[in-house]
């Protein structure tokens, strides 16, 4: 018979949830009006969203009226209730009033309200959980922690006996066995200052034994930290768990909150697909966010997070393809590979800059002498940039090492494209300008600024309280906002300023050398496919300098992204080898060393002046049309500029 009345009342409640809605809630029906509530949804699965929005923000006013705990079994049962709800229902429900939201937040209200008749509140139903409890702050000191076992063989049920409380003090097996944990930090008090001076503070912790109640908008949808929140494809892949201090919004704990996972055996995924992401809802995105949480590892298939506030938590394991796939083993070894050949590279480069007497026709010019100085210093930040990413991208047992890690890389590939900047002006005064303006102090004072820019960059960004937001959860590297304001964006601009060099320049000689061709007449046919060639090793051998090869890592989207990634992996890693082959090899009073090397093969010198003439792989000299021509060295080719230019001819 009380079934019969229960279809009847969901039956009504239904048919006329918009009467319903302004029903009068205060501190005499409050009660009522909970239990009536409770009855309602229990026929969950004939709920329309209209009835789940007037149900959440009946709620809401209940928990606002009155707060007693007979109030809270019959609010739990209706929350437990509404996670039954189908999940398209919940989800319109959740895009027209944030029905689902409500409800997790009528919870919280009431947890942080609730007169208690003994030291400690717990309710727990099939799907939910609460725990409210007055302490001290003296005993909040000790670290505070709320745990659940998993009991008997009926995995989708919570009961009471499966949830339990403990201190961090002899807590230690707690972690080790229990499905889900979480653990405050010790003298908590002292960093949340407005606590000190209180005689009681208010403790609640909530379990949810499914996500059904956090609703992720799509994407676009979402709020202010948007920037942090995860895409929808991601499944959550265990239970939920949550802790608030009663009117206080804990965030930027200088120790984290410490939480641990098993997964729910329905979202398991084979070991290499499993993509593990800490993270916390996001009341004011309605999504959840990765910001101030990391992964502290697995072991013995327990997830431990550790993140900077306190808030409810879960994990997702991200199956939605962002990785690479099949592809990540070949990228992985191709990276890897490059940056050892570009190690090596960049040291015999360095060594030969060292031991080698400079070429007197070459050091005439300021700019010639500026790029030497300049190649150093490009050298010495990409060899640092790639010792450093080989030698520590991984090390994230560490939180405080794994943060250095980010930070020097972070720093080193600034300057290193910043040095690129540097080699972007001193080619364009040499070439375009054409006139030997360089000054003695460029490389100094173009040097602080490369220097100096990344440090200033680097430091706003990994501050000593950031420890859980410069970095990322999986490798040693920035996180998504930091690499957003603090790398990307430089770095983008000054790929766009080098690209902008290398069209001026590549245009210069290529107007240059028509110039000389059309000149020479019939000469020049025989020489045009070597002039074709030259013109492409030309280009590489700027493009290598100024890094616009590092274009490739903004298009490692959508669906070229892999073809992307392969040219990025490929031609990155190797910059220091073309640097070595182009600025080294090539190298014209590299000619000695090469001779005294036996293994050392003769190469064939490209666009090399001798007396006046051009020759091109060997192929039948021309005159020049300039008269005591200056030379600068660009990439395996000589340029050769009028010392006084026909203003015209520019």
């Amino acid at each position: 018979m009380a079934d019969g009345v229960a279809c009847l009342r969901a039956e009504k409640a239904v048919r006329f949830a918009p009467a319903f809605g302004p029903i009068v809630v205060n501190n005499e029906t409050a009660l009522s009006v909970a239990t009536e509530l409770q009855l309602i949804t229990t026929q969950a699965e004939t709920l329309s969203s209209g009835d789940v929005s007037t149900i959440t923000d009946t709620l809401q006013k209940i928990v606002n009226a009155s707060a007693t705990e007979q109030i809270g079994d019959s609010l739990l049962t209706t929350v437990d209730n509404l996670i039954k709800v189908n999940v398209t229902v919940l989800q319109q429900s959740q895009e027209e009033m944030r029905g689902p939201t409500r409800a997790v937040q009528a919870l919280e209200t009431f947890a942080d309200t609730v007169i208690l008749t003994t030291d400690t509140y717990t309710a727990v139903r099939p799907g939910v959980a609460l725990q409210a409890a007055d302490i001290s702050p003296e005993e909040l000191d000790k670290g505070q922690g709320f745990a659940f076992f998993l009991s008997g063989s009926d995995s989708d049920s919570l009961t009471e006996g499966d949830v339990t409380s403990f201190t961090t003090e002899v807590g230690g097996d707690i972690l080790q066995t229990a499905d889900i944990s979480i653990s405050l930090p010790p003298n908590i008090s002292s960093m949340i200052l407005q606590i000190k001076n209180l005689s009681e503070v208010r403790l609640s912790y909530t379990l949810y034994n499914s996500s059904s109640l956090f609703v992720q908008l799509s994407q676009g949808a979402v709020g202010p930290s948007q920037s942090a929140t995860v895409p929808s494809q991601g499944a959550v892949g265990t239970r939920i768990i949550g802790g608030r201090i009663a009117g206080r919004r804990v965030k930027d704990l200088p120790e984290p909150v410490i939480t641990t996972f098993v997964p729910l055996q329905e979202t398991f995924v084979p070991e290499d697909m499993r993509k593990v992401k800490c993270v916390f809802w996001d009341f004011d995105a309605d999504a959840w966010s990765t910001e101030g949480c990391e992964s502290m590892g697995e072991k013995m298939g327990r997830y431990t997070c550790a993140c900077n506030h306190l808030t409810n938590f879960a994990i997702i394991f991200d199956v939605s393809g962002e990785g690479f796939g099949d592809h990540e083993k070949p990228l992985e070894v191709i990276t890897i590979v490059g940056c050892v050949v570009s190690i090596v590279c960049l040291v015999l480069t360095l060594f030969s800059f060292i031991v080698t007497r400079r070429d007197k026709r070459r050091t005439r010019t300021g700019h010639a002498k500026n790029q030497r100085l300049v190649l150093i210093n490009l050298c010495v930040a990409l060899l640092a940039t790639l010792v450093i990413f080989l030698a520590g991208i991984n090390r994230t047992a560490s939180p405080i090492g794994c943060k250095a890690v980010a930070a020097l890389l972070h720093y080193f590939l600034l300057a290193a494209l910043m040095w690129m900047a540097v080699e972007a002006v001193n080619l364009y005064r040499a070439v375009v300008q054409v006139f030997d303006n360089a000054s003695e102090n460029f490389v100094i004072k173009t040097g602080a600024v490369a220097w100096g820019f990344p440090l200033v960059a680097t430091l706003s960004t990994a501050g000593p309280s950031s420890l859980y937001k410069y970095r990322m959860e999986k490798a040693c590297w920035l996180a998504r906002e930091p690499l957003i304001y603090a790398f990307l964006i430089p770095a983008g601009l000054i790929l766009l300023f080098n690209l902008l060099v290398f069209i001026l320049v590549m245009y210069k000689l290529v107007r240059e050398e028509k110039k000389q061709r059309e000149l020479r007449g019939a000469d020049a046919i025989k020489v045009d496919r070597q002039w074709i060639i030259l013109q492409i090793r030309r280009a590489c051998s700027i493009m290598a300098l100024f890094g616009l090869t590092w274009v490739f890592g903004f298009f490692v989207i959508d669906d070229a992204r892999t073809v992307f990634a392969y040219l990025f992996c490929i031609s990155n890693t190797l910059q220091g080898l073309i640097i070595f082959i182009f600025h080294c090899v090539m190298r014209e009073d590299m000619t000695k060393w090469r001779k005294k090397l036996t293994c050392w093969k003769k190469f064939i010198y490209i666009g090399q002046k001798k007396q006046g003439q051009y020759q091109v792989n060997g192929s039948k000299s021309f005159s020049s049309a300039s008269q005591a021509p200056q030379t600068i060295l660009i990439g395996l080719s000589t340029l050769s500029l009028d010392t006084k230019p026909n203003p015209k001819s520019l």
